[in-house]
Parts: structure tokens; sequence; C-alpha cells
């Protein structure tokens, strides 16, 4: 499989439920690739994955997906039959980490302890490879989903109702 096929699986199956922009499906294809590595020790597809500046990024589907620039990507780039384990593991983890944004999962998959803390080097190219992967927090069973930020800023508002207007007229 290839980290394409996942991003197009998730575009069709989830787009409209999670909208991406190619920052987020990037993250998610890599959490795919975290979660199978987790459950079954083998990487999902077979794409290389480097640490970039802002987080695990598999070039690939930068390349493929990369015309819609920061806009929300409504189309895959083609239809693509994905095997049953295989979407149940896409599937699994859109429901896990699709309702986050982009920024939220940035701040997951760079937090310490990840495989991209753990061999990213500013200016250097460096691949996240399945062992990195396997030896980090990030293929870790109990690995928590972080709250979103809209989840944080709705607590706030229902806890100190004058928080936001306060900052809003600061």
């Amino acid at each position: 499989m290839r980290g394409v096929e996942v991003a197009n699986y998730l575009i069709e199956r989830w787009g409209r439920c999670y909208p991406a922009t190619i920052h987020k499906l990037n993250r998610l294809v890599y959490l795919v690739q975290a979660e199978a590595v987790a459950m079954t020790g083998e990487p999902l597809f077979e794409d290389r994955i480097e640490a970039w500046q802002c987080g695990p990024v598999v070039p690939a589907v930068i390349h493929a997906f990369g015309e819609w620039g920061n806009a929300a990507i409504t189309e895959p780039i083609k239809h693509v039959e994905v095997k049953s384990d295989a979407a149940r593991l896409i599937d699994s983890v859109a429901e896990k980490y699709g309702p986050l944004s982009a920024f939220d999962l940035v701040s997951l998959v760079r937090r310490p302890g990840g495989a991209w803390a753990r061999v990213y080097a500013p200016g250097r190219e460096a691949e996240i490879a399945s062992d990195a992967i396997e030896a980090s927090a990030d293929a870790s069973a109990d690995a928590s989903r972080p709250e979103p930020f809209s989840a944080t800023l709705d607590a706030v508002a229902r806890n100190m109702p004058r928080a936001l207007k306060m900052l809003e007229t600061s």
C-alpha cells in the first residue's frame, strides 16, 4: 500500500466529516502508520516518512495533494480500494484524530517521546523509520488523544463566561 492511497481513502471516506488541509492530511496519514506499527509491528504503507520542522511528513502525499495549498481538500485524486483490515485501521484513526485541527495534530506528533522528536534535526533530512515509530510514544497502545483546542475554548466559556469577552476587549 502507498501513503497516497491512505490519503485518498481518508479524503473520500472522511473528508466531509473532518475537512483536511494538506497539513492535517499528512499528520493523519502519519498517525495511521503509527497505529499500524503499534498494532502489528509492521508499517501499513511503504512510503518514506520524513521529520520536517512542522512534524512528520509523507513527501508523496505533499506531491500528490500540494496543489490544494492551504485549502481544505474536498476530492481524492482517485478512488482506491482498501482491504477491510486496512480500512478498519484507517477508520479508527480518522474517528480518533479527525476532530482535531491541524494545529492540534502538529502538537500531538511533535510531543516529547514521539518519533519526530527523536529524529528531527533542523536543516537535516531525517527519515522516521518504522523502528523509530515503534520505539516511540507514537506507537504506545495507551496514547491518548488530546482535547481539541475548540473543546478547551468551550470549557473556558462554560466555566468562566466573561473570560473570553475580557480577552476580546483587552
